[in-house]
């Protein structure tokens, strides 16, 4: 027995902490929150002021199922405006599961890395990409990508280019928004 105790010692942090996933299941009335990183060189297309609620269940993750959703909140925008992502769900893209990408490593304090598509609110606009990285300080790192036109000068709102990143903790309630 004890044997096996210290083999699992030692195979667990290379199977990724013995199931580490579970540290970032969510209770029913918690949400992961967070506001997008403000440096010019981590930011294109999005205000400053946007922050981000994750709702996330770890249960479906590997399963290949929509494991949550994004929402965007704009503090600095009028209230009539569409929020550019409204509880929008993380769409898995099935081919990942078998390709090098599903592996992606973003470096150190990076344990895994999720690659979803995410459709914003105005049904006209692009999709986005969501890289979801569950760091190993238990907060989330989300980058949120759209290539964006290359054939246009001004491209429409929905068909610009965004790159934000955003930093996520594990807070009670829907992060006020």
């Amino acid at each position: 027995m004890r044997g096996a105790q210290l083999g699992c010692l030692l195979l667990c942090p290379l199977l990724w902490g013995c199931d580490r996933l579970g540290q970032f299941e969510l209770g029913d009335d918690e949400s992961f929150c967070g506001q997008i990183t403000l440096g010019s060189t981590t930011r294109q297309g999005l205000s400053p002021r946007v922050q981000m609620r994750l709702r996330w269940d770890v249960e479906r993750v590997d399963l290949g199922e929509v494991p949550g959703s994004l929402s965007t909140f704009d503090a600095g925008q009028e209230e009539d405006l569409q929020r550019l992502l409204e509880n929008a769900p993380l769409r898995p893209i099935a081919p990942l599961a078998g390709d090098a990408l599903s592996q992606l490593d973003l470096g150190d304090g990076r344990d895994r890395t999720f690659v979803y598509a995410v459709s914003p609110s105005e049904t006209e606009a692009e999709s986005l990409m969501a890289f979801i990285s569950l760091r190993s300080d238990d907060a989330i790192e989300v980058r949120l990508i759209r290539p964006g036109r290359a054939d246009e000068d001004e491209p429409a709102r929905g068909q610009a280019p965004i790159f934000g990143l955003f930093t996520l903790t594990r807070q009670d309630g829907d992060c006020g928004y």
